[in-house]
C-alpha cells in the first residue's frame, strides 16, 4: 500500500487581471485546468470542466475501470463545457484544456487535452508524461524549432485541441505503474512555458514534500515574469509502513517652475516649443513606419490564410501575401485564433506560421486524385488511399466498356476535407439502372 500526500496552488500572476486557471485535489482524483474564451468565459469553462470530471469520477468509482473511467469523463467534461459554449453569446468559442491524474490501485491513468502537462519524477529523472496539443509543439515534432525556441515562439499559446470547442474530443490516456518515491506534477502552461525542466526537476527534488515544492514552482513562475495564470498540483506517493506580491512602479515627476518670459523671449520660447513638437510629431512618425514596414501577423481574407503587415487594429493594416491554405480545413480551434488575427511577430517568425498552418491543411484534407478513365475497383483503391469516399452512380453508355468511370465530382485536382464523398458515374454492364 502507498501514502499519498498532495498540495495544489493556482494564482493569478503578475499580468492577467483574472485567474482562469482550476485545480482539482482529491484522495484519488487530480486536475489542473487552464481556460480561454472571452471576458470570465474561461474561468466558467475550467470550473465546469473540473466539477463534470469530478462528479462522473465520484459516480462511476469501482464501476468502469481506471482507463475507461478517465476517457469517459474527459468526454462528459468536453460536452458539457461545448454545451455552455453554445448557450449564450458570452460563452461563445470559451474552451479549457485539462490535464488529471486518478489513482486506481498501484496505477496512475492520466488524461490530457491541450497544452497542460503531467510530469513524473522517478529516482532523481523527471519525465513529461503528455504531448501538448499546439502548434509549436507540432512545429518542434517536426523539427522546425527548437524545444528552447518553442519557449518564444509568438505563437506558443495556439492549441490545437481543447475541451469545449467541438462536441466531442479524443483524449489522451496514458497509464502509469506508481512505485514508491514516486512524485507526479500536473501543471499549467503558466510554469511550464517559464520555468525549464531542469529547474522543475531540482525544486520536486529538493523540496521535502509537496506543499513545499508547489509554493517554491509557483513562485519561480513569478519570477521568471509571472506572464500568465500558473496552477501545480503535486502528488507524492510512499511506501506506508502497517505569493509574489504584484510590485507597484511609482514614477515621480519634479521640476522647477519656468520663469516669467516677457516680449520677445516669450516668443523665443514658444518658437523652440514649437520646433520641438514637430521634432517629435516627426520622430514618432518615423518610428510608427518603421515598426509598420516590420510587423507582420496572419489573418484571413477571402477564406484563405493572409499574410498581412501592419496592425490588426484600426484597420491599419495591408495585405502582404496571400495563400491558397484554405481555412474551413483548418480544425476549428486553430480556425477560431487565425480568423480572429495571431499575434504579431516578424516577417521570418510569419512565414513559419504559415507553413505550419499548411500542414495542418494537409493532415486535415486531401487532393482529389483523377479517376476518370479508370476502372472501378482501382479509382475506389486510388480514393481511399487519399482518405476520400468513393460513392458510385451506375450508368447505361453502350459505347463504353463497362466498369469504368467516366466522371467525377469533385473534378481532380480540387482540395476537399479528408473522408469527403467522392462520386463517380460508372458504366454499367448490363441493364442500366439509370439513363444519361
Amino acid at each position: 500500500m502507498y501514502s499519498v500526500t498532495s498540495a495544489s496552488i493556482t494564482e493569478t500572476g503578475k499580468v492577467r487581471e483574472m485567474n482562469e486557471d482550476a485545480v482539482l485535489e482529491t484522495g484519488s482524483l487530480f486536475a489542473v485546468a487552464d481556460g480561454m474564451g472571452g471576458h470570465q468565459a474561461g474561468e466558467v469553462a475550467s470550473a465546469l470542466a473540473l466539477s463534470a470530471i469530478g462528479q462522473y469520477v465520484e459516480d462511476n468509482l469501482g464501476i468502469i475501470p481506471g482507463e475507461k473511467l478517465v476517457e469517459k469523463a474527459v468526454s462528459g467534461a468536453n460536452a458539457a463545457v461545448h454545451q455552455k459554449a453554445v448557450s449564450g453569446a458570452r460563452f461563445r468559442d470559451m474552451g479549457t484544456t485539462v490535464t488529471l491524474l486518478y489513482r486506481e490501485g498501484d496505477t496512475a491513468y492520466i488524461g490530457h487535452v491541450g497544452d497542460s502537462r503531467a510530469y513524473l519524477l522517478r529516482n532523481g529523472d523527471l519525465r513529461q508524461l503528455t504531448g501538448d496539443h499546439s502548434l509549436v509543439a507540432g512545429l518542434v515534432e517536426e523539427g522546425e524549432i527548437t524545444p528552447e525556441e518553442a519557449r518564444s515562439h509568438p505563437q506558443r499559446n495556439v492549441i490545437l485541441r481543447a475541451l469545449g470547442l467541438e462536441p466531442r474530443v479524443e483524449p489522451d490516456v496514458v497509464s502509469v505503474k506508481i512505485k514508491p518515491g514516486d512524485v507526479f506534477l500536473l501543471a499549467t502552461d503558466g510554469l511550464t512555458s517559464l520555468v525549464p525542466d531542469d529547474v522543475i526537476s531540482r525544486v520536486l527534488t529538493e523540496c521535502p514534500g509537496p506543499a513545499d515544492a508547489a509554493g517554491r514552482l509557483v513562485e519561480s513562475a513569478l519570477e521568471a515574469g509571472g506572464i500568465d495564470n500558473v496552477s501545480v498540483v503535486i502528488v507524492s506517493f510512499a511506501e506506508s509502513p502497517t505569493v509574489v506580491p504584484v510590485g507597484a512602479l511609482a514614477v515621480e515627476a519634479a521640476g522647477e517652475p519656468l520663469p516669467e518670459a516677457t516680449g520677445r523671449g516669450h516668443a523665443r520660447r514658444w518658437l523652440v516649443l514649437l520646433a520641438l513638437l514637430l521634432v517629435l510629431l516627426a520622430a514618432g512618425f518615423g518610428v510608427g513606419l518603421y515598426f509598420f514596414n516590420h510587423t507582420f501577423f496572419v489573418g484571413v481574407k477571402g477564406g484563405k490564410v493572409t499574410l498581412f503587415k501592419g496592425f490588426p487594429f484600426w484597420d491599419m493594416a495591408m495585405v502582404e501575401r496571400q495563400t491558397d491554405i484554405e481555412i474551413k480545413f483548418l480544425p476549428d480551434a486553430l480556425r477560431i485564433r487565425v480568423e480572429e488575427n495571431l499575434e504579431t511577430e516578424s516577417r521570418r517568425n510569419a512565414e513559419k506560421t504559415i507553413e505550419s498552418l499548411a500542414m495542418e491543411v494537409e493532415k486535415n484534407s486531401s487532393i482529389v486524385p483523377d479517376v476518370e478513365g479508370k476502372g472501378y475497383d482501382e479509382a475506389t483503391e486510388i480514393l481511399l488511399g487519399a482518405g476520400l469516399r468513393p460513392v458510385p452512380e451506375l450508368v447505361s453508355r453502350p459505347e463504353i466498356e463497362p466498369d469504368v468511370v467516366i466522371i467525377q465530382d469533385p473534378a481532380p485536382g480540387a482540395r476537399v476535407g479528408k473522408g469527403s464523398d467522392v462520386r463517380l458515374k460508372v458504366v454499367l454492364g448490363g441493364t442500366p439502372a439509370r439513363e444519361v
